[in-house]
């Protein structure tokens, strides 16, 4: 009788040909690789919504531009919707160094809202490109990896016929283990394509909730800027004083 230990995976692996053993290391590297996204994916969103939670505490309880500002400078606040805000700041307000102390916070000249929506279209986009950032790997990994399994598979069940055909012998015995090396190729492939395909439909859910978020801020940002008293002046203005 057979030993046991003689059909288990690691025997099949250590007995198998280059081209299997070759098929199975890429599918452990796509596993590793899928993993690894996985959870930095996890704890990346996982962040940004924290951080979303505690600037949004910050943006409600504000009165004017001037004192969300500082209120975001003071809390240190990071995340997708505080990155929005900080771009309007940069790009839409002059040099806080610029105004003196006492004087309403200053806007650039000529500042319209079709350019703070620009400003926020171009952020948001900055921002989900962020976010978004190696996800297509598990995409490819979910659909690649189960046809790379199965051709590990078909390598050997055709290794199997060839020895059938060598020993002219077609028994149960000859050929059970040739076809269970061929599907543990065929399962790793599925090991690997399942994470990673079940990890892609969940963060592309959630970021298309974040992209959402950040479209809603966008508009809230417009609305109280436009209903808060603001002075708006040139540089030139400014550094003549």
């Amino acid at each position: 009788m057979n030993n046991p230990a003689e059909f288990s995976i690691l025997h099949f692996i250590t007995s198998s040909g280059w081209i299997a053993q070759s098929v199975l290391a890429i599918l452990v590297l796509f596993s590793i690789a899928s993993w690894a996204i996985i959870f930095h994916k996890v704890m990346t969103l996982r962040k940004a919504e924290l951080a979303n939670h505690r600037f949004l505490a910050v943006f409600l309880n504000s009165n004017t531009f001037h004192e969300l500002r500082h209120q975001t400078k003071a809390k240190n606040n990071e995340g997708p919707i505080a990155a929005l805000f900080c771009n309007v700041v940069e790009k839409a307000t002059l040099d806080e160094d610029l105004v003196k102390k006492g004087e309403s916070f200053c806007w650039i000249e000529g500042l319209s809202t079709s350019r703070l929506e620009r400003i926020l279209r171009a952020s948001i986009q900055d921002e989900m490109d962020y976010y978004q950032k190696h996800i297509h790997l598990l995409a490819t990994i979910g659909n690649t990896s189960p046809f790379i399994g199965l051709f590990g598979t078909v390598v050997g069940i055709v290794n199997s016929f060839r020895s059938i055909g060598l020993q002219e012998v077609a028994n149960i015995a000859v050929v059970a283990p040739g076809i269970s090396e061929a599907l543990v190729a065929t399962a790793a492939g599925l090991a690997a394509a399942i994470p990673a395909v079940m990890a892609f439909n969940v963060f592309v859910n959630r970021l298309g909730r974040l992209e959402v978020k950040l479209e809603v801020f966008s508009s809230e940002l417009i609305t109280f800027i436009e209903t808060t008293e603001l002075t708006s002046v040139s540089n030139s203005e400014v550094l003549k004083k």
